[in-house]
């Protein structure tokens, strides 16, 4: 079995040209100057983006310059000391270090600290006689030179073309989203990098908007999201519900109604007032030890609003949650299937947050899919084609109703089914990659066929 290596990255690449530019200038003049302070220059400097290198640059220069003026001063402090006592001078020359620090703290720009350090270092360390000034001037030069050779080269980018005519989007828990480690620094980076250049996102959960929210804080969506397994879209800029397939609210009642009959008591996710509000019955009616810590452990989310009355005639019941044992969902489903003769509801099991032997039922109208509410989305923007990833199976709808899909590396096998191709990687990292791969391609690199115009 071959170990899945990561590949070289650009700026693995860009790091390696800067130095090389480096060298070619070193002989360029005539292999005047020491190379390795510029190189190193280079390579501290070198970021990932231009935008942080530009930056970089500017703190490292004046970075550089302070290590260059305190190094000038312990040259002439140092030079008075004899040569016998040189561990005096190497104790002089490292506390050194801590002045030249705390003035770029100062000066708030502590991203210069450790190049002030090592100009400081290099300068003192690497004096072999000459006349500090003129070590400390040439330093200064190579490293500045090793700086901006850094800067040119991540300025350079050679030109893409971008898919603008395809929404990307993505499932979020065991997709986006890993449970145990959350979303990755690196998908919050790129994915706002590439949202910044106008890249037509959006995330379709099986949670409420509230609790995604919780977890994309740092994500700057221009999109609506698609929530509650295809209930509803919410607008995450004006915090408003643009969409919502309730349940008909006759059906509904008659739900609850036998429900009550059976002696189960439910939970009912309603929007009002472009508010989501859980509206349960009294405490006391709950009927199992799984749907009393649900309530227990959700009450003081900031994110959930509990209530315990009637639900206003103008809410919209988005669906109604129980949590029973399989034996009775099963039987709960079976009924009510039987009572819903216009065939308007959807079922959904989640077994996520419960013991072994519960889950929670969950009751929607037929038309609160990813699937329905991606089409809908998609009747209101530019974008007609659509690039899907998911991996579990609240997915499948949406994987077989885009243009182009991804299932995840460890996807439920339904879903690497459906799916038209399926990712190595088993994080957001991998979707992200993906996602940039096909929104900002190459010139030569063309579109999968799945996304190319169709001809008449």
């Amino acid at each position: 079995m071959t170990a899945n290596l990561p590949r070289v990255g650009m700026r693995m690449i860009k790091t390696s040209l800067a130095v090389a530019i480096c060298f070619l200038l070193y002989f360029a003049r005539g292999e005047e100057g020491v190379p390795v302070f510029s190189t190193i220059a280079a390579i501290i400097c070198m970021q990932p983006y231009v935008e942080n290198s530009v930056e970089a640059a500017f703190n490292r220069i004046v970075g550089t310059l302070l290590g260059a003026a305190f190094a000038l001063l312990v040259l002439y402090l140092i030079r008075f000391i004899p040569w016998e006592y040189r561990i005096l001078r190497y104790m002089i020359i490292s506390f050194a270090v801590i002045p030249v620090m705390y003035v770029t703290v100062l000066l708030k720009k502590t991203g210069a600290s450790a190049l002030a350090g090592i100009v400081l270092l290099s300068i003192c360390l690497s004096n072999a006689g000459n006349p500090p000034l003129i070590d400390a001037v040439n330093r200064s030069v190579e490293t500045i030179i090793g700086i901006l050779v850094s800067l040119g080269v991540n300025s350079l980018h050679l030109p893409r073309k971008k898919a603008e005519d395809c929404l990307f989007v993505t499932g979020f828990d065991g997709a986006l989203y890993d449970a145990k480690n959350g979303i990755t620094p690196y998908v919050f980076f790129e994915l706002n990098q590439l949202l910044h250049r106008g890249l037509p996102f959006t995330i379709a959960t099986e949670r409420t908007p509230a609790s995604l929210m919780a977890d994309i804080r740092e994500l700057d969506l221009n999109l609506p999201v698609i929530a509650m397994d295809g209930a509803v879209l919410y607008d995450v800029k004006d915090k408003r519900y643009r969409a919502a397939n309730g349940l008909d609210r006759e059906l509904a009642d008659a739900i609850c109604a036998h429900a009550d009959k059976k002696g189960y008591h439910y939970f009912r996710n309603v929007i009002w007032q472009n508010v989501l509000l859980i509206y349960y019955n009294d405490f006391k009616d709950f009927k199992n030890e799984a749907e009393k810590q649900l309530y227990l452990s959700n009450r003081r989310s900031p994110y959930r609003n509990y209530v315990n009355g009637e639900v206003p005639k103008e809410g919209i019941i988005v669906y109604i949650l129980l949590v029973l044992k399989d034996v009775e969902a099963d039987e709960l489903e079976t009924e009510l299937k039987a009572m819903d003769t216009k065939e308007e509801l959807h079922f959904l099991r989640d077994k996520s947050e419960t013991s072994a032997e519960y889950c929670h039922l969950k009751i929607y109208h037929k038309n609160a899919t990813k699937e329905y509410m991606l089409e809908r989305l998609l009747a209101e923007i530019p974008q007609k084609k659509c690039v899907a990833f998911g991996s579990n199976k609240n997915d499948l709808s949406m994987l077989a109703a885009a243009d182009l899909s991804f299932a995840t590396g460890d996807a439920i096998p339904e879903a690497k089914e459906i799916a038209h191709k399926q990712l190595k990687g088993k994080n957001g990292d991998s979707i992200v990659r993906q996602i940039f791969h096909l929104y900002e391609r190459l010139p030569w690199q063309k579109l999968p066929k799945e996304l190319r115009e169709k001809k008449d």
